[in-house]
Parts: C-alpha cells; structure tokens; sequence
C-alpha cells in the first residue's frame, strides 16, 4: 500500500513539474488535424416543425395520441395527482410538461418538437375525449434554454464580470414547477425555465430575467414574449409583450390596475367558456353520428382545476409597471424615467413660453409629500418643458427650476406669458426675460365670475372677446369670401347665415384657424369693458350717465353678473397696458400653407402664444395617475405622460 502511495506521487510531480525547453513550443501534442475540427464552425439546430400535425418522420409513439394517451393516465394517477396538487400549473399541464420532459427534453430531441421555444399541446379529438386533455389544447409550454435552442453562450450580466453563464437545471427538474406568462388571449403560457450560473462569479441567473434577454441577439430576445423592462426578476408571473402595450396605454391614463387585472380574469373567463361550449357540442356532435347513448362527461371545473395560478391584482400590476418603468433593461440602458426626463429637458424654445401653477395634480400623491401645486412651463409649440412639484405658489418655490430652465442650451427665451403679470416681474427681468400677462387667463378671469346658465351668456361671451380683439381684416375678408362662395365648405353661405354661424360653437371650431387676433390698445380695451359692464348689468348706481341695460334669466329670475364681476372687470381694466403682444402679428403666428388642390386657399395659423396648450396638458395632467398613488409611481405616470403629450404635439 505504501508503495503504490509512493508511486502516486511521482505520478503527480511529474505532472506538476514545470515545462522543458525542448518541449516549448513543441507540436506533440497538438491534434492530427491541427485543430482544424476545434475551429470549424458550428452547426445550427433545424427549424422544428409544428406538432400539431403527425409527420411521416416522427415515431409512432410520438404523436398527438401518444401525448393524450400518457397525459390522461399521469392524471387518473393518484400519486401524481398528490404530488403535483398544490403546483402553479394545472394538473394536466404538469402531466403534458412531465411526459414532454421524459420523452424530448431528456433525449435531446427539442428541435423536433419545439418550434423556437414553444411547443404547443397538439390536439387529440379523434383519439380521446378526456376532458383534462381538452382543457390544455393549445396552451403553450415554452422552454427557455438558450443554449440548447440557439447553442448560445450568455455573457454575465453583471458588467464588471467577464465570465459566462452555464446551464444548471431547470425549475421543472428541481421542484417540479412552470412558471406563468399571463395574456389577453386566454389561458396563461408555462414556461420550463432554465437556470444558469456565471463560470467566475457564480452567480445565478434565469434564463427568462430581463438582465439575460436583454445580452441576447434581439432577434433571439423577442422569441420569449416578454418585454425585457417587464421580465422582472422578484415576481411570480409575467405578462406578454401585447399585454403590456395594452396595459401601458390603461395605466397612464387612469392608473387603474385593477382593472388591467379583471381584464387578465376576463380573458381566461371567457376562454373557459368557448372550450365548455365546445366539448359540449363536439359530444353531442359524436354521439348523434354514432348513435350511442353515452352519457355526456363532466368537464373540468374553471377554479382548482382549468385554472389554479390567478393572474396578479391591481396592486400587483402597478408594482409591476412601477418597477419596469425604473428598469434599465433594455437595449440603450436607460430606464424610461430617465428618458423621459431628458426628453422633457431637452424641449427648445425660440423666443416665446409661458409658465402656470396647476392644483390638480396634488390629489394623485399621497399627503405627506408636502406639496401644494405643480408649476409649468410651455413652449410656443405647445411643448412642456418642464414640470415641477413646489410647497406653495410663492416665487421662492420655483426659482430654482425656472433658473435651471433658462440655463439650458436650447432654450432661448425671450418673452413670457403668465397668468399673474406684472406679480413676480422683477424675477424674471434679474433672469433676462420679459413679460406679458396671458390672453387667455385675462378673458377666464371674467368669464368664470358669470352664470352659465343664464340665457345671454353665449353672447356676453362674444361680445366680451370681441372688446379685448378683433380678427386680422385680411384674413376676416378671405374667410367671409370663401364663406360666401361655397368654397369653404361646399354651401354657399348667406349674411344671415354667417350670423347664425357666429352666433354658435361652429365658427370657432370649424373657422377660427383662419383668422389671426389682433390685441386692442389698452385704452380702447378699457373703454370696451365699461361699455360690455353696462350692457348686461341688471342695476346700476348712476342710472342717468350709465344706465343698466341687461336683463334677468325670465326663467331663473337671477342675473348674469355675480359679486366677483365688479371687481374682475377693474382689475381687468388696470391690467389691460400688459396684455399687448411683444412682437408684431407676423411672428406671433406658425403659418400653415393651403394645399394646392384646395378649394378655398385659406392659410390656417398656429398662434405661438402657447396658454391655452398648457391648459389643455394641465387637463390631461390630472388624470395621467390616480388618487393617492406612491410618489414614484406617479411621478414615473406624469413623466410618462408628459413625454408623450410632448411627442403628440
């Protein structure tokens, strides 16, 4: 025994011992070939054809029969059906996942069966009834194994890691376990998911983590329908890629995932009845042609059985999208809240913007966020360029954004419109920029002190804009001609038609883009309101020099005017020197040529003053997250939704 010790030993040092120089760079123990079959390329597996169909190649033994025959006896047996009870998947899922296992994963037969990754449980009518094997027909089994697929060799995710990753075993070999990719189609697909582990830092990966898919070829990646910002690594299940982009849309604009949820209910609901509705009718289809009295069989129950694994609740999805929204998984390493925050910051501007508070907002954070209002900037284009929570309306909450804001590259301001100038005027001429108080805020802080259900207030409303503007002759001429000679809309219009027009909604909606505003002086704008107050007052102080000339509602018996109308039509009057535009009409306008087959020849224009378009975002930005929401979900929704508003515009 020592002696063979001994020469075990030598054995080693012999191995061990350091090279000589007549065996460097010998070539004895190089291959005969000289490594000529170690550098060839390697082969590639063959398309797999679909199993829904028997092909002449295939064994006997390996047909849709054979899969429902081995799948109805896993279920009637009683062991199995113990084992595998309180599994994810349902029980003739597992017995479909196990016989697949046996027969063509471990025989190394994938590429026969499997079509890419997914291998779809063929159906079996002709051959057997059992109602559990018609339950899965066509639900999906999915193996994630990139190297026995693709024979591709997965780099570490981890980038201050230079090793790759190695096969280790599957969740099915382990634990027995399919992991769920739920969808709007019906019945979740199950995933036999491979696990890997990196050759120098040992760490472990799946095969279906984002952080995987996201290093693999993208033409390879999109063989597992699962985005790679929403292949999250901490969840139980996942949702398809068409799920997500329809989820996408739902969540910006109500924040609702419960709903996205009951819609993941609904569509296996609904996919439950179609297959009850269907061996139903494919029985009774069989025992009418045979002509036998079999009684009919049960089918399976839809909850414990056809369906065992519940798609995620509401809270749930909104971790979900919450998480893929901070996820840098994807192919630029950027998470969405990062680019859409530089996309909001990189907003130019040529000349003109205009800045609001909105309160809206505020409801969609919780409480203790401590903010009262969100502040926003404008562009002339109807851009949002920036967005920003702040305790209080006081300039001091703000300042440091609007600095930021005009230190950028690509904004160039000029002038600025806001709802409160001259307030806060000498902050922004330190910041080299002068203002203007906005045209649209000046008419909303009259026309939101009338009653609108009084019967003069659609004309008050016209008569009230036109003492503060007057339509570009040139352009009230081309329109009225066009108008007149049918051009416009195919009907020739009368005078008293054009008044009727006018008179409704109409001519703004269908009419108003041709015609550009000009700003009265403030003087006439004065006279104008003192002229507009005494027509529809009801009573007046001075009844000689200015008499009221307005009227009650005859059927509500209340005036048009409320006790805020006095006082906002004088501080309308004092306001009026700041309303002029800061550059002549031809620059406060985007032109938009006629096409040449036009009939009418009219140019529409875009005004460039940008208040009402932040008006309408601030609409849109209440409803982009829902009430009471966590801050960094409704901040990823709002920055979300701004981006987009940005891209639409």
């Amino acid at each position: 025994m020592q002696q063979v010790t001994l020469d075990d030993n030598k054995r080693y040092k012999e191995l061990v011992a350091p090279i000589t120089l007549a065996e460097k760079g010998s070539s004895r123990n190089l291959p005969a070939d000289g490594g000529s079959s170690f550098f060839a390329p390697r082969g590639t597996l063959k398309k797999a054809p679909t199993t829904t169909t028997d092909s002449a190649n295939e064994p006997e033994y390996m047909t849709a029969g054979f899969f429902c025959e081995a799948v109805t006896k896993l279920v009637a047996d009683e062991t199995f059906a113990n084992e595998h009870k309180d599994k994810k998947a349902p029980l003739a899922m597992m017995a479909f996942a196990n016989t697949v296992a046996d027969n063509i994963i471990r025989t190394k037969r994938t590429g026969d069966f499997f079509n890419e990754l997914i291998m779809e449980v063929p159906d079996c009518a002709e051959v057997c009834h059992h109602p559990q094997c018609h339950s899965i027909v066509g639900q999906k089994l999915l193996l994630v194994d990139w190297q026995r697929s693709h024979r591709l060799q997965v780099p570490c995710p981890d980038a201050r890691c230079h090793g790759h990753l190695v096969n280790d075993r599957t969740n099915y070999s382990k634990n027995k376990t399919l992991f769920p990719i739920f969808n709007l189609n019906g019945s979740p697909n199950w995933c036999i998911v491979m696990t890997m582990v990196c050759s120098k830092c040992r760490r472990r990966f799946d095969a279906n983590d984002g952080e995987v898919l996201v290093n693999l070829p993208d033409h390879i990646a999109d063989l597992y329908p699962v985005d790679t910002t929403h292949a999250l690594p901490n969840f139980a299940s996942h949702l398809s890629r068409d799920t997500t982009d329809v989820f996408s849309s739902l969540i910006l604009t109500y924040g609702n995932g419960e709903m996205c949820s009951k819609l993941l209910y609904n569509a296996i609901n609904r996919s439950y009845l179609r297959r009850l509705r269907s061996h139903c009718s494919e029985w009774k289809h069989k025992k009418e042609a045979v002509q036998h009295e079999k009684p009919i069989k049960a089918y399976v129950e839809k909850d414990g059985v056809y369906l065992t694994t519940f798609p995620p609740l509401g809270e749930t999805i909104r971790d979900m999208f919450d998480e893929a929204s901070s996820s840098r998984t994807n192919a630029w390493r950027i998470s969405d809240y990062e680019r859409h925050t530089r996309e909001i910051q990189a907003v130019k501007c040529e000349g003109i913007f205009c800045q609001d508070h909105t309160f809206e907002i505020v409801k969609n954070y919780r409480k203790r966020v401590g903010v009262t209002a969100a502040w926003t900037c404008g562009t002339s284009t109807g851009e949002v360029a920036a967005v920003a929570l702040v305790p209080s309306t006081k300039t001091e909450a703000f300042a440091h954004a609007a600095t930021q804001l005009t230190r950028r590259p690509a904004f160039k301001q000029t002038f600025m419109y806001s709802d409160t100038w001259p307030n806060k005027e000498a902050f922004w001429l330190n910041l080299g920029v002068e203002g203007r108080l906005g045209l649209f805020h000046f008419e909303q802080r009259i026309i939101r002190t009338l009653r609108k259900k009084h019967m003069d207030y659609l004309q008050a409303i016209r008569d009230l804009l036109s003492s503060i503007y007057v339509h570009h002759p040139p352009d009230y001429e081309n329109l009225l001609s066009a108008l007149k000679e049918g051009t416009l809309s195919g009907k020739k219009h009368t005078s008293e038609d054009i008044a009727d027009l006018k008179a409704g909604k109409l001519f703004r909606d269908r009419c108003s883009k041709y015609l550009r505003k000009t700003i009265q002086e403030p003087q006439t704008i004065q006279q104008n309101l003192d002229y507009w107050f005494n027509r529809y007052k009801v009573t007046s102080s001075d009844p000689t020099n200015k008499p009221a000339a307005g009227r009650l509602d005859p059927l509500r018996m209340m005036s048009l005017f409320t006790v805020d109308t006095k006082p906002a039509v004088e501080a309308c009057k004092q306001k009026a020197k700041y309303l002029s535009d800061p550059l002549p009409l031809e620059q406060m306008y985007d032109k938009t040529l006629p096409n040449p087959n036009s009939t009418h020849q009219l140019t529409e224009f875009l005004s460039r003053r940008g208040e009402s378009k932040l008006e309408a975002f601030h609409d849109r930005l209440a409803h982009f997250a829902n009430s009471g929401m966590r801050n960094r979900l409704a901040d990823n929704l709002n920055l979300a939704g701004t981006a987009r508003f940005n891209l639409a515009m």
